[in-house]
């Protein structure tokens, strides 16, 4: 079978190169297409899409059709095979990269800036040098970080955070809020801490097993009256 299965691959490789036949190349795609989904299945790979990682690996998949020849002592499905794989690897590899560099840049909102450790970085989020969109980079960062603080904040510790994210000053919040002082400074204070234990825990705010679906006492926490 494999060998019938050689030749066929043959023929068609044959048609493509030299009478550079559109459907041999379509139906050698097709046939490998289930080669590609099966590759893609067993990388178990949460944080690209699968349609994504299917287009990824028919890359890889046109590279073994251009590049097989007479010379390659392997058949023509294990080439297909090893360039199909290498070229999905080659984009986790990557991908898995940029997500570590996005975690080191956000591990945390909370961290002492100053050698005396008596400021934090949250504090500074309102000069005009601190600009937050850098410790997230992308926005896929930033919709995360923004998930895990609604997840484990209240309503009120979560918009105090949200607003000191986005440089507004203590007097601002306040104003928006409509809260007391003392209200503010404890939301804050409570937020640090709970994200804090956070980052003991997983290293970072944008650990992907953090978890989402949290249960929160509601009966003791203050509700907005404008946000």
């Amino acid at each position: 079978m494999s060998i019938v299965n050689q030749n066929e691959d043959l023929l068609l490789l044959k048609q493509i190169r030299e009478e550079d036949d559109p459907q041999a190349k379509d139906e050698l795609v097709r046939k490998y297409i289930p080669m590609v989904k099966h590759i893609v299945k067993n990388q178990n790979c949460y944080y690209l899409e699968y349609e994504d990682l299917i287009q990824e690996g028919l890359i890889g998949l046109l590279k073994a059709i251009n590049e097989f020849n007479g010379e390659f002592e392997i058949k023509f499905s294990t080439f297909a095979y090893i360039c199909i794989l290498r070229k999905i690897y080659n984009v986790l590899k990557r991908h898995s990269a940029k997500r570590r560099r996005l975690y080191r840049e956000a591990s945390s909102l909370f961290s002492y800036v100053n050698s005396e450790e008596s400021r934090i970085l949250l504090d500074n989020l309102n000069d005009d040098s601190c600009n937050p969109e850098e410790l997230v980079v992308e926005k896929f960062a930033l919709h995360r970080l923004q998930e895990v603080l609604k997840a484990h904040l209240t309503e009120v510790e979560y918009n105090v955070t949200l607003l000191y994210l986005k440089g507004l000053t203590f007097t601002e919040i306040q104003k928006q809020l409509l809260l007391k002082a003392k209200v503010v400074d404890n939301a804050k204070t409570r937020a640090r801490l709970k994200l804090q234990k956070i980052i003991k825990e997983y290293g970072s705010l944008l650990h992907p097993e953090i978890p989402l679906n949290t249960r929160k006492r509601t009966d003791l926490s203050l509700k907005l009256k404008v946000i």
